[in-house]
């Protein structure tokens, strides 16, 4: 599935988004997958598909969902097949069945509203009418769009400019993606192990021509497109996103995407963007080490491993006022942070109510590891009065590669099995 946080975060209202690839990158299979998505979440989608027939798109839907399935969520995807459609067509369906989304499959098979000299203007003037159409209507547009042929150079996929027929400036003020599956061209994606990950895809966002990337993954069974399996990792205080643990996880993980951020100072701060995140990838696990562990346990309806969790980490930083280095790099560059009264403060706020609101789902799933050496934490009393599954191992505070390897990563494998 692909998540509710992916679409709202890609396909913003009033605006129109743009889906490029080359031919067989998954652009199809995405838009399918997209309106299954939707309409699982309720939201009613027009399916203009000028390409395939209904009958056609209706086999592809039924080879990634049941029979059943389909008919429960079929009244929210509506397929209008009409060749050669304009964006006057596409107005009087949105006002007859007001949909939450339009896709559109794709832009170079639609037709301008005007008779223009040259195919350059009118696919300029049909893109012109899409964004105003999305505008009118307040309602995400996504276009389809095939890029211009790059010669197999995964770069040419990084680039605006290959947009095929229209230049930078009918570019503005719409949101710029992309496709890109290597595994077409023979240039595979490859896990920290160099093994082949077959079917990871690449969903490129364009920022000011700076490329976001959103790993997916194309069955090739059902010629479907859902998240990349991820894990999360959430390390401790003093550490970040590009920690050893973090490295190794990916060592010893290499099927799933680890997600490590860089966790900021501030303890809200912190926690608002953990549950982004999640909603964004929906992890299929999330460990948290020290720190980390505190806020993975408030990460209601995930799976979870809590490593010697600081449940009341601001105990501790009241003993270390002052300035400090980061042991690991930041993306901003940052080296150092302040531990400040007002700082404690915060955190001990956010660790007041941190069990509250704990479902059956988080005692089942919620496992906990502490080490018998752990000379800074002693959270097992705690943690044990809300939850069931605990264990201990030789070990200190900090984790290192034997205990990932021995103790955590096993453990992790069975959780993601079940």
């Amino acid at each position: 599935m692909i998540t509710n946080k992916f679409i709202e975060k890609t396909f913003p209202k009033g605006k129109l988004t743009l889906i490029g690839g080359h031919p067989a990158m998954g652009k199809t299979s995405f838009a399918i997958s997209l309106t299954i998505s939707l309409a699982e979440l309720n939201r009613k989608c027009i399916y203009f598909s000028a390409e395939l027939k209904e009958q056609q798109l209706v086999e592809r839907y039924k080879l990634q969902i049941d029979i059943e399935e389909y008919n429960i969520i079929a009244g929210n995807i509506i397929v209008d097949d009409t060749s050669n459609i304009n964006t006057k067509h596409i107005r009087k369906s949105i006002e007859h069945y007001q949909p939450d989304y339009v896709i559109v499959d794709y832009i170079q098979l639609m037709s301008s509203n005007n008779q223009l000299s040259d195919r350059n203007t009118e696919m300029q003037a049909i893109v012109q009418e899409l964004k105003t159409l999305a505008s009118d209507c307040n309602i995400p547009i996504i276009g389809l769009s095939q890029l211009n042929r790059c010669q197999n150079d995964t770069s040419c996929f990084l680039n605006p400019n290959n947009y095929r027929e229209l230049p930078l400036d009918y570019l503005e003020d719409i949101n710029l993606t992309c496709i890109y599956r290597g595994d077409y061209f023979k240039k595979y994606e490859y896990d920290s192990n160099g093994e082949v990950i077959y079917g990871k895809t690449r969903f490129i966002i364009y920022h000011n021509n700076s490329p976001e990337i959103i790993y997916l993954l194309f069955n090739y069974e059902t010629k479907g497109l859902s998240m990349f399996p991820s894990v999360m990792y959430i390390h401790g205080l003093s550490s970040s996103g590009a920690s050893s643990t973090a490295i190794n996880l990916r060592k010893l993980l290499p099927k799933y995407d680890v997600l490590s951020p860089d966790l900021p100072i501030q303890p809200q701060e912190s926690l608002t963007m953990l549950k982004e995140l999640c909603e964004l990838y929906n992890p299929e696990l999330i460990i948290g080490s020290s720190m980390g562990g505190m806020f993975a346990q408030q990460l209601r309806g995930y799976k979870k491993i809590l490593v010697n969790p600081a449940f009341h980490v601001s105990k501790f930083m009241r003993t270390q006022l002052g300035v400090h280095d980061f042991l690991n790099p930041r993306k901003n560059g940052e080296t150092q942070y302040e531990i400040t009264s007002k700082l404690c403060d915060n955190y001990q706020a956010i660790e007041a109510n941190q069990f509250a609101d704990i479902t059956d789902f988080d005692i089942k799933n919620t496992y906990a590891l502490f080490g018998t050496q752990d000379t800074l934490v002693h959270g097992y009393d705690e943690y044990i009065g809300y939850y069931r599954n605990a264990m201990w191992f030789e070990g200190e505070h900090r984790l290192n590669f034997e205990i990932l390897k021995k103790i955590v990563v096993p453990l992790a494998k069975i959780i993601l099995w079940r």
